[in-house]
């Protein structure tokens, strides 16, 4: 798997009888600390497979997951959050540096990102950032809004204009 995988960290076992080298896409889901990431992916795989926690920088390695789709078997990496650098010390730069360097090789061996934003926070210069290093690599890229629900209720539709 580590050839096949980028050498990313394994959590299979999603689809039996099959290895990572058998997986005809990567899909690398990527965006800013607590977006929702892992939250995502351990919906899309029906379990409980990635650590989720309201505190930001659960993530530190970037983790594959064999999935199925339709009949194609997919690989799913789950990356760390991607931070500008922040105060906090060296050793959380540190920490930081590695786990957005990780992020950056997921992008680089995927095939499709899934660039996940926080809908009630809107659009920042950090989702911007991110989905540059995506573009970048001219990789496709797919915007996902989590967090819907956060937002207030509609209102009505405006009337029509005449």
């Amino acid at each position: 798997l580590g050839a096949a995988a980028g050498g990313l960290a394994h959590r299979g076992g999603a689809v039996p009888g099959w290895a990572a080298e058998d997986a005809v896409g990567k899909v690398a889901v990527v965006g800013r600390p607590n977006v929702g990431k892992s939250s995502l992916l351990n919906a899309l795989l029906g379990e409980e497979r990635m650590v989720v926690n309201p505190v930001a920088g659960t993530t530190r390695d970037s983790v594959a997951c064999e999935y199925e789709w339709r009949g194609e078997k997919l690989l799913l990496i789950d990356t760390a959050g991607i931070r500008r650098q922040a105060a906090g010390g060296e050793e959380r730069e540190e920490l930081d540096r590695a786990a957005v360097a990780a992020a950056r090789v997921a992008i680089s061996q995927c095939h499709v990102a899934l660039l996940l934003l926080d809908a009630y926070q809107g659009l920042t210069r950090a989702d911007l950032a991110i989905a540059g290093l995506v573009t970048e690599q001219q990789k496709s890229c797919v915007i996902v809004a989590n967090k819907a629900d956060r937002l207030p209720p509609a209102g009505p539709p405006p009337p029509p204009r005449h």
